[in-house]
This record gives C-alpha cells, sequence and structure tokens, in this order.
C-alpha cells in the first residue's frame, strides 16, 4: 500500500518546515534568538525521532512518516513540547537568581551603615541633653512634633525651631565625611549679592 506513494524526502521536507517552526516559536518566545533555538532544537529532535524509527523498522515500513502531512503534525507536536520546555527552563533561572539575591544589605552597605551609626552615636552623646532628648522622641520613638509640644505644653513652631537647631547642632558634631550633604553649604547665587 505504501509503495504507491512517493518518497519522503526528509532533508528537503524539514527545511520547508524551518521557518514556519521558527515564526511559531518566536511569537510564542517572544526573541527571535530563543525562537531559532527552538526551531533547531525541534528539527533535531525530528530527525532523532526518524533514525529512531527506521532503526526499529518502523512497524514494518521503511520511511519514519508516511508524508509531508505527518511529518509536519510531528514536528509541530515537537515545537510545542521544546517551547514549553524553554519556558519551565526561564521560570527555574529566574527563580534561581531570586534564590541568589541576598534579603538584606551587601557587606559594604552594612560596613558603611555600621560607620554611620557609630558616628551619630557619638554625636548624640555630644549634644546637649534638652537636644538630644528631643531628637530621640522625633526619630527613635517616632512621636509627632504636635504631640511633643502639647506634652511640653509649648506651640508647634517653638518645638519645629528647636528640633531644627538641634539637627544643626548634631550635624556640626557629625566627622566631616558624614555630614549631610544640604548643612553648611550654601548655593552658588547665595553668594551674589
Amino acid at each position: 500500500m505504501d509503495e504507491h506513494r512517493p518518497t519522503l524526502n526528509l532533508e528537503e521536507s524539514l527545511a520547508a518546515l524551518a521557518h514556519g517552526l521558527e515564526l511559531i516559536a518566536t511569537r510564542r518566545l517572544g526573541s527571535s534568538e530563543d525562537g531559532r533555538d527552538a526551531a533547531q532544537e525541534t528539527l533535531v529532535r525530528v530527525l532523532e525521532r526518524a533514525r529512531a524509527a527506521t532503526a526499529a523498522g518502523a512497524g514494518g515500513r521503511a520511511r519514519p512518516f508516511a508524508d509531508q502531512d505527518e511529518l509536519a503534525r510531528v514536528a509541530y507536536g515537537i515545537l510545542r513540547h521544546v517551547i514549553a520546555d524553554m519556558h519551565r527552563m526561564r521560570a527555574r533561572e529566574v527563580s534561581a537568581l531570586d534564590d541568589l539575591q541576598a534579603g538584606g544589605p551587601c557587606p559594604l552597605e552594612r560596613l558603611v551603615t555600621d560607620d554611620e551609626r557609630t558616628a551619630v552615636h557619638s554625636a548624640l552623646a555630644r549634644l546637649p541633653d534638652g537636644d538630644r532628648a528631643l531628637l530621640e522622641r522625633c526619630y527613635v520613638h517616632g512621636e509627632r512634633l504636635v504631640s511633643i509640644a502639647e506634652a511640653l505644653g509649648e506651640p508647634p513652631s517653638r518645638i519645629r525651631k528647636r528640633k531644627s537647631r538641634a539637627l544643626e547642632r548634631l550635624a556640626t558634631l557629625l566627622p566631616s565625611s558624614h555630614r549631610p550633604r544640604t548643612m553648611g553649604t550654601r548655593p552658588a547665587s547665595a553668594n551674589v549679592a
């Protein structure tokens, strides 16, 4: 029964399918490079299947694929699996990268943070008690200026000014490498009068 069908030239048939496989893979994977890789992997798997079928006798027939239509169905089926494999591989790569990223600061950031913390603690210790207490209430305990003003029986504007002056004194006590850049510097336009 197969004797009347023309012999399928596997290499020519695969060459004719290659462009279509690549287009579909590129569309599904979003990258022409990945699409090309998927199409090539599909062609390799189809050839391996054809060789295995030929070696096993393919159920009594000498050809692995009956015709061009069967070859196309098999090739597109394999392409779907290759694309799925590539999507799974991408998901594993992203997951592996997420696992490699540290949850906390890197050693350099930790060193800088520790150095800054030491400098601020030292400067705070040298502040007058009233300034230190006000800054601790604001920044350590998170109290709002309005509630501090109410507790002290003073207007909020006065507490705001005391806080501003305390921060200025703190900045002058910090080593120059740890001073905020805005403290103690005047814009160039302020020098022109």
